[in-house]
């Protein structure tokens, strides 16, 4: 089944390794006024992040010959790194978000972290060698796109204003 999704898998790597490369674009163009806002160097790191995973569950998929449950322990490895991560980001952050409208925040901290768990969920699916966990990891894929094109307007459009 995993073999299926090779063309996905590959999409999905080459996609968000091209989104990474323009976050890090963005971070060289204005990496001054990151510096020096509060919670933005966070932000950069969770937009890094959760393009990065995607790149990183793409590759795990199109390794060949292994199981569903290999795939499932694979990605668990690294979403719950992702998780922690950028958990600890929205932690560290919590001072700075303050300021920000509390829609916004809760918004901010809803999608990112469903977009992690959502990965955390496909693994735990794949583990058990149910292969509707390779949906589950298709989901959280488009969450972190929605999360990281997000992150990735704030440090490059809304910087400026």
């Amino acid at each position: 089944m995993i073999a299926d999704w090779n063309d996905f898998f590959l999409a999905q790597a080459g996609a968000f390794a091209a989104l990474t490369g323009l976050v890090f674009v963005a971070l060289s163009i204005n990496l001054k006024e990151i510096l020096d806002q509060p919670g933005l160097p966070g932000r950069a790191g969770e937009a890094v992040i959760v393009l990065v995973l995607p790149v990183l569950i793409g590759v795990l998929g199109l390794i060949p010959h292994q199981d569903e449950r290999t795939l499932g322990a694979e990605l668990l490895v690294v979403a719950v790194a992702a998780w922690a991560t950028v958990s600890a980001i929205l932690f560290t952050a919590r001072h700075s978000m303050r300021a920000r409208p509390n829609p916004e925040v809760a918004i901010r901290i809803v999608l990112v972290q469903t977009a992690t768990l959502l990965v955390v969920t496909a693994a735990a699916f794949l583990m058990t060698g149910a292969t509707s966990g390779l949906y589950w990891q298709a989901a959280g894929t488009g969450v972190c796109l929605m999360v990281g094109m997000t992150d990735a307007w704030v440090l490059l459009i809304e910087i400026l204003r």
